[in-house]
């Protein structure tokens, strides 16, 4: 059986991840959007407290 070349060692480690990699990947991506989330609602924040009128909460009105 002919051995492996390394490029496709590191093809195939590349290729496939761990269940812990792939958990810790979500895990990411979940971050990411909810620190996207949080800058949506502080500029929401800022634009509700220039405008009375677009209440984010009951308590703003």
């Amino acid at each position: 059986m002919p051995k492996k070349t390394e490029k496709a060692e590191r093809n195939k480690q590349i290729g496939t991840l761990t269940d812990k990699q792939k958990y810790e990947a979500k895990i990411l991506e979940k971050d990411a959007r909810i620190k996207e989330l949080e800058l949506e609602l502080i500029i929401a924040k800022k634009v509700a407290a220039r405008y009375p009128r677009y209440p984010i909460d009951k308590r703003h009105r």
